[in-house]
Order: structure tokens, then sequence, then C-alpha cells
């Protein structure tokens, strides 16, 4: 993959860019609607994750290479989502496998027993790909995360 800075200007590319802003705005608009009308205060990372820590854990954050076991739950923003994707338990070594950037960043957010709700641009989740017969492509999804344990 040719990283951003290398590609040679062209009409397609300038097309293609100006295309994926529009639609992070309307993604943005999506998400603030959702904000709008949500009991919680977020707050917004740099990278656009937003995030309410909702119950406040022991004090022990995760860090990358820890091997960290989590649970969470991902909905769309309209509240539609599928079994996989409800009450999960998973255990991975953080930074060291396929998980989803937003996840990876909200993850690290959080302390043991803590419980946050994410929201995570498209781009943040599941991306052009989504999870097949859940959660389209292109969709912003709202994700609670309780972290369980930390191990070093």
């Amino acid at each position: 993959q040719v990283p951003y800075n290398k590609i040679e200007p062209s009409k397609e590319n300038e097309c293609l860019m100006e295309m994926n802003k529009e639609f992070a705005l309307i993604e943005d608009s999506l998400i603030q609607t959702y904000i709008d009308t949500s009991r919680f205060s977020f707050t917004t990372t740099n990278t656009g994750l937003r995030y309410s820590i909702v119950s406040k854990g022991n004090g022990t954050k995760a860090a990358m290479g820890d091997e960290i076991t989590y649970k969470y739950s991902v909905r769309q923003l309209t509240g539609e989502s599928c079994e996989k994707m409800l009450d999960q338990t998973r255990t991975v070594s953080l930074g060291k496998n396929d998980l989803e950037r937003g996840f990876r960043e909200a993850l690290q957010l959080l302390e043991v027993s803590s419980t946050g709700v994410f929201l995570m641009p498209s781009f943040l989740a599941y991306g052009v790909i989504g999870v097949p017969k859940c959660i389209p492509s292109w969709t912003p999804v709202v994700c609670t995360i309780t972290l369980i344990d930390v191990g070093k």
C-alpha cells in the first residue's frame, strides 16, 4: 500500500478524497445526533473516538503489549445489533492482534473494573468490511466495554 503523501495527484484521487471527507462529515453528524439524545457526557480524542466512562475502576490501566480480558457489546447507533456482538468476552494481547483501532484506543482509556461507552466512527471500527450479517460496512457503532483484567 502506498502512503497518502506518496500518491500521484490525479483527478480520481482528488474525487476519492473529497468523497471520504463528505462521508466523514455525515458520520460525524450521525454520532452528534446520538450524543445529543444520550444521557452520557462524551469526551472526544484526537482520533475522533468519543467516550464516556460510566463506571470507574481500580486504577490499573492497560498498555500496549499487556494481556487483557474485556467484555463488550456492539450496536449500531440505531440500537440494532446481532447475537454475536452482544455480551462477548475476549482475551487478547493488546497491540499484537487484529483488534480494531477504536477498540485498541478504548481499552487503553479504561481501568480494570471500569466500564465505558464508546462511539466509534466506521474508520475506527469495522470500516469497509463491517461484520457480515451484523454490522453493515461504513457504519459508526456504539460499544460498551468493561475491562476485566490486565496482565503484564
